[in-house]
Formats: structure tokens, sequence, C-alpha cells
């Protein structure tokens, strides 16, 4: 056996995960060893299978998005406050922001557009893109470093797998 036969006969035992003395017993003796062979690298047909493959799921980071609304107030009584107004029905989420709310976004009804995932702070994000939350809910109170914001989501895209 020449040297260049003896590797390849090393990488073919290798590459099916059986040892070498399993390798050359004889076959009346073989008995299943549990072990699961590992896949061989084709190279360029790897790259081409991944191509036409569906290996990755979900859509990317970037096509995440959400739209949604809050109210920020600086204490949560003022929070529970707006939350006893609004669970009578007589005012609107967006004027309840506009009368309340201390964000600039109190201008545009509490709306602060659409945003993706780790654009806002995380106690915030969590809410957002939280697979409990249901969109047209209001949420919250939810506290960050900028107070105390109730939130309603009112329309999320991509990332189909997490809500």
């Amino acid at each position: 056996m020449t040297s260049g036969s003896f590797i390849f006969l090393m990488a073919v035992v290798a590459a099916a995960a059986v040892s070498f003395a399993d390798a050359f017993s004889p076959i009346a003796t073989h008995q299943p060893t549990g072990r699961i062979a590992t896949p061989l690298s084709m190279g360029i047909f790897d790259s081409i299978s991944k191509a036409f493959g569906n290996a990755e799921y979900g859509d990317p980071p970037e096509a995440i998005k959400a739209t949604a609304r809050h109210i920020l107030v600086p204490s949560l009584e003022d929070a529970n406050t707006v939350l006893a107004e609004f669970g009578k029905g007589e005012t609107s989420f967006a004027s309840l922001a506009g009368k309340y709310s201390t964000c600039p976004s109190k201008a545009r009804g509490g709306s602060l557009g659409s945003f993706g995932p780790g654009t806002m702070v995380k106690e915030f994000d969590d809410v957002v893109f939280s697979t409990k939350t249901k969109n047209g809910q209001v949420m919250g109170p939810v506290q960050t470093q900028f107070g105390y914001h109730l939130i309603v989501v009112d329309k999320r895209s991509g990332g189909s797998d997490w809500y």
C-alpha cells in the first residue's frame, strides 16, 4: 500500500466515524457503535446547495419592524391615572398622549413611527417585540430611564415566527 493510498484510507475511516480497528475487523464482529457520521464537505457544491437551500429561517434583522405609540409620564401614579382615564373609554389614546405625555411625540398622538429592534431602550423593546404583546393592546406601565411608558403596538412586520 502506498502512502497516498494509506492517507486516503485514513480519511475515509475518519469520515465514516469508525475507529481504525473497527475498519479492519472481520465483518461478522461489526457492531453498531452508536456514533453518527458527520457529513462530508464538498467544497464549491456546499456553496451551491446553500444558495438554493432553505437552511436559514426567518427574516433578516433589518426586515423586522414595529410601529408603536406611547405616553411617557414621570411617575407610576401618573401612568395609573392615564390608564384609569383610558379605561373609561371616553378618550382616545392619541388625545391622552397629547394631554399627559412629556415626550415630543405627543404632538403626533404619541406615535413613534416605525423602528427595528435595538432602536429603543431595552425595557421598551422587550415589550414591543414580545410574543405576548398583541397589536392594539395597551401595555404598561413600563419603567425606563425616561419615566413610565404606556405602549400600544400598532403594527409589526417581519419576524413572523415571534408573534
